[in-house]
This record gives C-alpha cells, structure tokens and sequence, in this order.
C-alpha cells in the first residue's frame, strides 16, 4: 500500500511540476495594429510595381550599352570574363543585380544558367520576374538531347537472343 501511494505523490509532483513549468500564453498588451498596418503598406509598396513606372529595358544603360559587348559561343574567355562580372553584379543585390539579370535575359547562352536560377529564388520580386522571364528561353526540349541521340543498348542477355 505504501507503494501505491508513494508512486501517486511522485505522479503529483510530476504533474505540479510539469503545469507550473509550461510557458502562459501571452495576452497582448495592446490591440492597435496600426503600426502593423504601416508595416505591411510600406512592403507592398516595395513589391508592387508603379503605374508610371517602365520596364527596366528602356531604361538608360541597362542592356543597350552592353548588347555590343556580349560574348559569342567560341569565345571563352569572354565568356569567363562575363560571367565573372554579371557574378559580381549579382553580390551587390539591388539596381546592379537587376542588370546582371537584364544581360542573363539578353545573353541567352547556358553558361548563365546558375545566376539566373539563384535569381528565380531571390527576395525581389523585380529579380524574381528577370530571371523567370531569362529561364523562358531555356524551357522546353533540351538541345543537347536533341543533336546526338542516345546509342541503343543491347539487352543484358544479348547471347540468348541470337
């Protein structure tokens, strides 16, 4: 008998101390939101795009001065050498890597493909919009498929067959 009711004043004390333990749900303090609301105006000012507000291509200097200065598919070293600085543009964050995605978007060639699918994951929305407007072009068949079909294999147990 003792027993018993010592295990039951363990499992009391347990209990009591698990109950008195357990954090209290908090009652907020105050009920004005505004401060929230002000909050929240202020990020979809940032996400939404203007009404008066053009498309970053007709922009002064965004891709125009750089569509000469793109490198052709045999030219590795300017490829290098693009990637490269869309590489350091993209790290500054803000107007640079909106560029680096514009000349991503513009460049087409494969080698960009990295910048852009980190651009896809981006905070921006105006990043995030650029580089899924760059990854269109990259959408569908794959070419490097498409040029050199895969070889036919013959089955494991081609000496059965013949």
């Amino acid at each position: 008998m003792t027993q018993a009711l010592s295990g039951a004043a363990i499992a009391a004390v347990i209990a009591v101390c698990w109950l008195l333990g357990r954090p209290r749900p908090k009652i907020l303090r105050s009920t004005d939101a505004s401060a929230v609301a002000a909050l929240n105006r202020s990020q979809m000012e940032l996400v939404l795009p203007h009404q008066g507000e053009e498309r970053l291509s007709s922009e002064p200097g965004s891709l125009g001065e750089v569509a000469m200065a793109l490198p052709g598919a045999a030219d590795r070293r300017g490829r290098l050498q693009l990637l490269a600085q869309l590489e350091r543009q993209f790290q500054l964050g803000g107007e640079p890597r909106r560029q680096a995605l514009a000349v991503c978007s513009a460049w087409q060639h494969r080698d960009a493909l990295p910048l852009i699918r980190r651009g896809m994951r981006d905070s921006d929305q105006q990043v995030a919009a650029l580089a899924a407007e760059a990854m269109a072009h990259f959408r569908g068949r794959s070419s490097v498929g498409a040029a050199q079909p895969a070889p036919v294999k013959p089955p494991r147990n081609v000496s059965r067959t013949r």
